[in-house]
């Protein structure tokens, strides 16, 4: 089984089929996911406004329902996907700045 998808993780995926409950979308693993109709976008969004099948859309790792994957489209999801990576990423820097200055191994007297 390939790595999953973790919540909060933005990728891109190819919509590969409209279902009545909304889209079912291929991700770069090669998992195909689920992306719910009130999922698509923040508002409601017209069968016939999805993206077409085909279509390349950003998404957002939703969790699994069980084993099955479970995606969203909608760009308020996709902008705090974006803020969570941008402040775990200034996270990290400022943990390997901070950590670089404390690896003397010495300790303070």
């Amino acid at each position: 089984m390939s790595e999953q998808l973790t919540k909060w993780s933005l990728t891109s995926g190819t919509v590969v089929k409209h279902m009545h409950y909304g889209l079912r979308v291929q991700v770069s693993s090669g998992e195909i996911g689920v992306v719910d109709r009130a999922e698509i976008g923040d508002g409601y969004v017209a069968p016939a406004d999805w993206p077409a099948v085909g279509s390349v859309v950003t998404v957002v790792g939703a969790g699994y329902a069980g084993l099955q994957l479970r995606l969203s489209t909608r760009p308020s999801h996709i902008e705090e996907a974006r803020t969570r990576a941008d402040k775990s990423r200034s996270a990290k820097g400022e943990a390997q700045v901070g950590g670089a200055a404390g690896e003397s191994g010495l300790r303070p007297s």
